[in-house]
């Protein structure tokens, strides 16, 4: 056996008893909040999610969210589960190494309205960098009215400009200010990917076989 399948090994038996304590907490706190008939239920769509790879967080939050809201068993029930099939829908969308992070926001952007296309495409625009920015940018705009194509639109093409992080939340800002001002929703999405892209500056290439002012000056 190799040094590193013994050392791979060692980190799956030190890792599996923190992975189960928190598989523990979750399901206690699920007995603690939801009736006697509920938690099974949930905790059932937990372990699935869990036995899929998938980040159970996002769903144990949803359940325990219907419960202070004082939801009935059966719209919980129901959140529950479409919380865990957009966190699969969404991993599907942006490949298996997607982080919980952007699975939680991947399945909220889906459950907007967003479709799998549009979260792949996300992927393909930006394949190394993190999608949570962009895809809570995306979500915030369909929560504010903007159409689900112009909002994916928008948030698509300022990715493959090679927006930043703060560049893309900056226009979220002066876009929803827009709509605050009475814009349209759709009119004030395409103003702030405006405003982003000409703020987009690129450097000018130096033109091949130019020579450095440096070099014709002679000491």
């Amino acid at each position: 056996m190799s040094r590193l399948h013994v050392l791979g090994c060692a980190c799956l038996l030190l890792v599996a008893p923190a992975i189960a304590r928190g598989t523990e907490a979750e399901e206690a706190r699920l007995h603690a909040r939801l009736s006697p008939e509920l938690a099974p239920q949930v905790i059932e769509v937990v372990r699935t999610a869990e036995s899929q790879g998938l980040p159970t967080g996002p769903i144990v939050a949803r359940a325990l969210e219907g419960a202070s809201r004082q939801a009935n068993a059966a719209a919980i029930l129901e959140a529950v589960r479409r919380e865990a099939s957009g966190l699969a829908a969404a991993r599907r969308a942006l490949g298996p190494n997607a982080s919980a992070t952007e699975l939680d926001a991947g399945a909220g952007a889906l459950m907007a309205g967003v479709s799998e296309d549009s979260l792949a495409n996300l992927k393909k625009a930006r394949p190394n960098g993190s999608l949570v920015i962009p895809l809570i940018v995306l979500s915030d705009f369909v929560a504010r009215g903007v159409p689900v194509n112009d909002a994916s639109n928008t948030v698509l093409a300022a990715t493959r400009a090679g927006a930043a992080d703060p560049a893309l939340l900056r226009m979220r800002e002066r876009t929803n200010e827009r709509i605050l001002r009475g814009e349209l929703p759709a009119g004030a999405s395409r103003e702030g990917l405006r405003e982003l892209l000409s703020k987009t500056v690129q450097a000018p290439a130096k033109p091949s076989g130019a020579a450095n002012p440096a070099e014709g000056r002679r000491p």
